[in-house]
């Protein structure tokens, strides 16, 4: 985002100016694999999905509290009877086993148990 923000202040005249910048943050501005093609710029390729990660982070814990909460209160097996039951609907798959059955979980697993909570 910074990058992006000083580069749309700077004209492109004054490349010198914004290297300058970057080399006083300690940063180098340089070519790439990409540097050479026509109709390629490097800022518009792919980038990690943050908000994926970031939503991935926080269902994660939100689910170990989640479970803590479940543990404590004696409630584990209801919440998977009542997680097996739920009927489906677009977007949701049916799921096939119990919550703590589930040892390594998918994208899936993770969309279906989000849509539960």
């Amino acid at each position: 985002m910074l990058y992006r923000e000083k580069a749309l202040r700077h004209e492109p005249a004054e490349a010198a100016v914004i290297a300058e910048y970057f080399q006083r943050l300690g940063m180098t501005i340089g070519n790439n694999v990409f540097t050479g093609l026509d109709r390629v710029s490097p800022a518009d390729l792919h980038k990690l999905d943050l908000l994926h990660k970031i939503y991935l982070g926080l269902f994660k814990h939100m689910m170990e509290c989640v479970e803590g909460f479940l543990k404590k209160h004696k409630r584990q097996q209801a919440f998977d009877d009542a997680r097996k039951e739920i009927l489906p609907y677009p977007g949701f798959n049916l799921l096939k086993k119990a919550y703590r059955e589930i040892t390594q979980w998918q994208e899936k697993e993770m969309r279906n148990l989000s849509c539960c909570i």
